[in-house]
């Protein structure tokens, strides 16, 4: 049995071996393939770099206002030089960050006997921020008061810049608040 082949030229085998011998070379594949990798891999790590420094600055601005409520529900009276040095602490819970648009409200918040909440007392340090005027109505979560008990209310807010954040959206915005009832007391008094 013969097969028929139909007749090739010369040219047209080496121009096939050609295209054969180009699909079969590996030279250069590792350098293509790093040229597609790289960036990826630039952008994973900044990524998670960004996404860490934030998940650290929101756990900080938790832990101040944490701290800001325990600390001011502990005493029985607390004074002007009380919160200044409560803010500078609050400062270095903030550490090793920019501490420049860290504030701080502490508010004592009182419940009646009927557990309508209003502001006894409040005090806001750092910019940005406002003190509650006493004796205005307040909101807080339900089941938080019962009649005729009072909390310390207090919030912490932190403008987060991050090294790539600040040229892609501006400073982050973030916010806590805790709640603490007061310890050796029914209310913290405010003196001066």
């Amino acid at each position: 049995m013969f097969v028929v082949r139909p007749h090739t030229t010369m040219g047209a085998r080496a121009s096939h071996r050609k295209r054969c011998r180009i699909l079969r070379d590996c030279h250069g594949i590792a350098l293509l393939e790093a040229a597609i990798v790289f960036p990826v891999l630039i952008i994973l790590f900044f990524g998670v770099s960004e996404l860490s420094e934030g998940f650290t600055a929101s756990r900080r601005v938790s832990a101040a206002a944490y701290t800001a409520a325990d600390l001011v529900a502990r005493l029985q009276t607390v004074s002007s030089s009380d919160l200044t040095a409560l803010k500078s602490m609050i400062d270095e819970t903030i550490k090793p960050m920019p501490v420049a648009t860290v504030a701080m409200v502490v508010t004592s918040v009182v419940a009646d006997e009927n557990n309508v909440t209003t502001v006894a007392w409040s005090d806001a340090l750092g910019s940005g921020v406002t003190a509650y005027a006493p004796g205005s109505s307040i909101t807080l979560p339900a089941g938080l008061t019962a009649p005729n008990t009072s909390i310390i209310y207090a919030q912490i807010t932190y403008t987060f810049q991050s090294t790539l954040s600040t040229f892609i959206v501006g400073g982050v915005p973030l916010q806590a608040q805790a709640y603490q009832q007061p310890r050796f007391t029914l209310q913290v008094a405010r003196g001066s």
